[in-house]
């Protein structure tokens, strides 16, 4: 006669929460997917999404509703915070040699500055631009504000020959 020994329950290793922002390499907001529980509750504690259970089932739509009219708002500023940037022209100066060799270069950093400059924050991850500027000329650098909005600055960049 063979002894049938109870099995110990595990942990489900995923939990579904629904996310309460655009997150890369997971989802967009108001989806509902399944996490790893770690991922999940570091999410969690970052006010990203909600977790999802027996007792806040109910609550979903409640929920959806609230932060679809904070997102709202969000993309208007965005829009906003787009025209106010595309209206801008960055002008700025490369060091030249009198043998065409070129001494400094255009990188997100001056982009950047010149946006503090004008009360615009971005990170870097934002701006759209591959390589520094190290040549003279008219460049459009598109900004990634988040939400599918893009803004486009203007660069003028001039040479200023040292000897």
């Amino acid at each position: 006669m063979k002894i049938k020994i109870a099995k110990k329950k595990k942990k489900e290793k995923k939990i579904p929460v629904m996310l309460t922002d655009d997150i890369k390499n997971v989802g967009k907001y108001g989806e509902i997917v399944k996490l790893k529980r770690g991922f999940a509750l570091y999410l969690f504690r970052l006010q990203r999404c909600i977790i999802i259970n027996k007792n806040n089932k109910d609550k979903l739509e409640f929920f959806k509703e609230l932060n679809q009219k904070r997102l709202e708002k969000k993309k208007e500023i965005l829009k906003e915070l787009k025209e106010k940037i595309e209206t801008l022209t960055f002008t700025t100066y490369l060091k030249i040699g009198s043998n065409k060799e070129v001494y400094n270069s255009i990188s997100k950093n001056d982009i950047i500055s010149f946006l503090k400059k004008e009360n615009i924050n971005i990170n870097k991850n934002q701006i759209e631009l591959d390589s520094p500027i190290k040549e003279p000329g008219i460049f459009n650098i598109n900004i990634n504000l988040g939400f599918d909005i893009k803004a486009n600055l203007k660069i003028r960049v001039k040479e200023n020959i040292v000897n």
